[in-house]
Order: structure tokens, then sequence, then C-alpha cells
């Protein structure tokens, strides 16, 4: 088994894991978009069609569903607000 001695000085020097500069510099740029969220509410549905306004509303936006809060509210109502980034 040969061991490979790693000069430090002579490879580039990166901030992340990659080592290819280009793809540190993109990781870098694509989390911090700038895109705002988008905000949508569903009308409060009854407990047992909690299930079924998420999965209508995932298949309505599809990978552009950043985030699914789902709240209480009275008389045994779900609000459901998701919220959307870029797709």
């Amino acid at each position: 088994m040969q061991q490979r001695t790693v000069n430090r000085e002579t490879e580039p020097k990166t901030s992340g894991g990659s080592p290819d500069l280009k793809c540190d510099r993109t990781v870098g740029q694509a989390a911090t978009g700038t895109s705002s969220p988008e905000e949508i509410n569903v009308s409060p549905v009854p407990l047992f069609l909690v299930p079924r306004a998420v999965a209508d509303e995932i298949r309505r936006h599809g990978r552009a569903v950043r985030e699914i809060n789902v709240r209480r509210t009275r008389n045994h109502q779900y609000a459901i607000s998701v919220e959307r980034g870029r797709p």
C-alpha cells in the first residue's frame, strides 16, 4: 500500500470542502440566494383532511415548497401555510 504525501503549500487553499475553486465559490452563492419566499395560506380544514391538503399543496407547487406549517385554530380546524422558495 502506497501512501501519498501531500504538500499543503502547493495545493490550492479553499474555504470549504471542495478542492475545486470554482465549485467552492458557486456553492456559497447558491446557499445565499436572494429570492424572496412567497407564502400561501390554505383555508382551515378539519384534522382528517390535513394530510390531503398538505399533499395537494406539494403536488401543486412541487420542489418549490420550502416550509409547511400546520396550526390548530378554533373548532378543531387547522390552518396550513406553505412557504415557497426558488424552484
